[in-house]
């Protein structure tokens, strides 16, 4: 079976629309629509039932959604150990980051990556860190790179690379600012935090509540360099990691006043990687050794 039809049929599974998974997929619909065709053909029954621009999966949808990751995983797995045979590092490496590793810790290794592994293809989707957590444990990705969850599965591997020191910051001239002790009166002006049930917004929630913070009104914004940007606007305080801590913020906090944040590669346990994935880890590795030799 192609399995190209099999993602097309899990990118609509999992956005319930024709529209919106062709433009994921960057396809067009009728090209979208005649591979579910083709796919509903060759399982011999209807996956999906259409309502307008919105789609239910079908039964035999619900019973091919759960068992697809698996086959195309095992399909990929076994090409890719072929190739492996000869010890070459070549092939596609898809991987998963979450905006702030991909735009701020990634980019020094990746260079480095390319340089030297010049036959791999290195495809990498920015996406939050809990959705890739989910694709790796459901074999779409082979490694993800992201903030750590308070609660880790044991089916995942889980390599520490970096950690950032956060800190409470806000605008120099915020209102807080001119408190006699700032964190004594955080629960009185709004924060910014990341989207509820996120990891970031959880390891978030667990430093303040350690710190015994307690949280009055709270906004929320998709990532950390827009919600630098609005704490920069005067629209609250917020946790931020301190490289991105940069004139008109200043930090309220002293460096023992919250804990560092963990973030790093994760994989399957149960799998054996491929030689460019392999790769890649050894190379992160080296970050992680680096950071244990600098002055904390």
């Amino acid at each position: 079976m192609d399995i190209d039809l099999l993602k097309t049929f899990l990118t609509v599974a999992r956005l319930k629309s024709f529209t919106l998974a062709a433009k994921e997929l960057q396809m067009t619909q009728p090209a979208l629509s005649k591979r579910i065709k083709r796919l509903e053909a060759i399982v011999g029954r209807q996956l999906f039932d259409r309502v307008g621009n919105h789609v239910a999966v079908t039964e035999a949808g619900q019973l091919l959604q759960q068992q697809a990751p698996q086959i195309i995983s095992d399909i990929e797995d076994t090409v890719q150990n072929i190739r492996d045979l000869s010890g070459k590092v070549s092939g596609e490496l898809h991987i998963g980051t979450s905006h702030y590793i991909g735009l701020h810790l990634l980019p020094e290794y990746l260079e480095q990556y390319a340089d030297t592994f010049a036959d791999v293809d290195v495809n990498i989707e920015f996406i939050d860190s809990e959705l890739a957590y989910e694709r790796v444990l459901s074999g779409e990705l082979e490694l993800a790179l992201l903030t750590f969850p308070q609660q880790k599965d044991p089916r995942l591997e889980h390599e520490l690379v970096w950690k950032d020191k956060l800190a409470i910051v806000c605008h120099k001239d915020y209102a807080l600012t001119k408190e006699s002790n700032p964190l004594e009166q955080l629960e009185n002006y709004p924060c910014i935090l990341p989207p509820a049930h996120t990891f970031p917004r959880e390891l978030f929630e667990v430093q303040l509540a350690n710190a015994g913070v307690t949280l009055g009104k709270v906004k929320t914004a998709n990532y950390l360099e827009v919600i630098a940007k609005l704490v920069a606007c005067k629209m609250g305080w917020t946790l931020l990691p301190t490289r991105l801590l940069q004139s008109p913020l200043v930090s309220l906090s002293s460096e023992q006043f919250l804990s560092d944040r963990d973030m790093g590669i994760i994989y399957r346990t149960n799998k054996t990687l491929s030689n460019a994935s392999q790769e890649l880890v050894k190379l992160l590795q080296t970050a992680n050794n680096n950071r244990q030799y600098q002055p904390q």
